[in-house]
Parts: C-alpha cells; sequence; structure tokens
C-alpha cells in the first residue's frame, strides 16, 4: 500500500479548499482503500459541516487533546465520523457530545498530538487528506501538497507568498489548482508558468454544491459537475492510480 497525505491549501481565503480537500477524498477512496480527511484548520475547522457528518457521533481533535504518546491508527480510525468508505477527523465535537462542544476561540493542540494523529491515521490509510487551509504550518507531514490560488493580482501575489512558503516547509511535491470563473483574462497554464508549479486542474464555480449541502450530499460524492472534475484530476495528476468512474 502506498501511504500518501495530500494536503490541500489556499494561497487566499474562500477558495474553496475544504470542498477540495473533502472531495479529493471521496473521489481517490475507491483506488486507494482507506482515506481519512483531517481538519488542520483549528483556529475556525469545520470539514465535518462540509461533508455533511456533523452530526454523527464519533471522535474530534478535541477529543484527542490530551492524548499522551503513540496514538493507534487502527482504533483511531473506525472511532472517526464516516461518509462513505472516508473517515472524518474534524477540530470541534459531535452534536451527540454537547459537553466538548463547539470550542471557542478556536482549539488550541499540542504540536504532538497533531503530528502522531497524522502520522497514525497515515499509517493505516492509504490516502491521507489535511485540509491546510491558507497555513503552510502542517505542509511538512505531507508528500503531495495541492496550492489553490485565484487569479486576480492579489491572489497571484498571494499564491506566490505561499508557494514561496512551501519550497521551503519540506520535500512534498506542490501542484496547483486555479480557482477561476467561467471568463478570467489569464489563463491557467500561465498562471502555472509564473508560479512554476505544475497544474494539477482548474477548479470552476459549481451552483450545484450548496444544493448538494443543503441535501446533506458532500462535494465528490456524485460524479459529475465542476467539483468532483477536478477532484479526479487531482487524483490523476498526484498518481493516485486513475480517475474513479
Amino acid at each position: 500500500m502506498s501511504h500518501r497525505v495530500v494536503g490541500v491549501i489556499g494561497a487566499s481565503g474562500g477558495l474553496g479548499t475544504s470542498t477540495l480537500a473533502v472531495a479529493l477524498a471521496l473521489r481517490a477512496a475507491p483506488l486507494v482503500g482507506a482515506v481519512a480527511c483531517v481538519d488542520l484548520v483549528l483556529g475556525a475547522g469545520g470539514v465535518d459541516v462540509t461533508a455533511c457528518v456533523e452530526h454523527l457521533p464519533g471522535l474530534r481533535w478535541a477529543d484527542l487533546a490530551g492524548a499522551r504518546g503513540r496514538i493507534d491508527g487502527a482504533d483511531l480510525l473506525v472511532a472517526l465520523p464516516a461518509e462513505g468508505p472516508v473517515r472524518f477527523l474534524a477540530a470541534g465535537s459531535s452534536r451527540d457530545a454537547p459537553a466538548h462542544g463547539p470550542v471557542g476561540g478556536g482549539l488550541a493542540l499540542p504540536d504532538p498530538v497533531v503530528v502522531e494523529g497524522v502520522s497514525a491515521l497515515s499509517g493505516v490509510c492509504g490516502l491521507t487528506v489535511l485540509d491546510l487551509g491558507t497555513s503552510p504550518r502542517w505542509a511538512s507531514l505531507c508528500t503531495d501538497v495541492v496550492l489553490v490560488c485565484g487569479s486576480s493580482a492579489r491572489q497571484l501575489a498571494d499564491a506566490g507568498a505561499c508557494a514561496a512558503g512551501l519550497a521551503g516547509s519540506g520535500e512534498a511535491v506542490v501542484r496547483l489548482v486555479l480557482r477561476a470563473a467561467r471568463r478570467e483574462q489569464v489563463g491557467p497554464e500561465e498562471v502555472a508558468a509564473h508560479l512554476d508549479l505544475p497544474l494539477a486542474g482548474v477548479l470552476r464555480d459549481d451552483p450545484r454544491t450548496v444544493s448538494d449541502a443543503d441535501r446533506g450530499r458532500p462535494p465528490g460524492s456524485r460524479a459529475g459537475g465542476a467539483v468532483s472534475a477536478t477532484a479526479d484530476q487531482v487524483v490523476l495528476e498526484c498518481g493516485l492510480v486513475g480517475v474513479p468512474a
């Protein structure tokens, strides 16, 4: 089994990194076996909400805050809430455990707990997807990083700074996904050349994402649509066997 850890990071806020992270996990699952999607936006995370599993019982990062030493990856994996074949480790706690509730002001976790949690899951999963938010802090845990950027002048400047930060944070292979509207003044290949990064895909607006969420259907759970198509392309570009049917 190839134990890959793919981080998804936004060069700017509001680009849909959590949506892409969830979709990538769900689209890759039929190809790689066990998959975990981990929220590392601990100050305001909600990948379980994006995945429509926030109502399900199961461990969250808040429940691991006091962990010491080694965490058993298999035990942790089965204790997490799931959407189909994918399990999710999010920042807060489930609605079924209100005593742990959402952590006001963000969740403060010791670095060793985060490292051990990710390591435990990546040891038993064919793929672990990390939602990095907009910070490269945990990029060193990744084998691959998907940098999502916009195409405005400010967003390209943010992307350049983020790419530079990633270059100094580890040995992960960094690939670019351009977040684009239907009509853009600058082409994806131009952006990739400007940032000197391989282009892994273009993420266009997908109006069905909101309606899907209202119906409890997470991004990537169905074929078709811009988000699933981009996730499929990232799966292919990262060499995760092939593209799901």
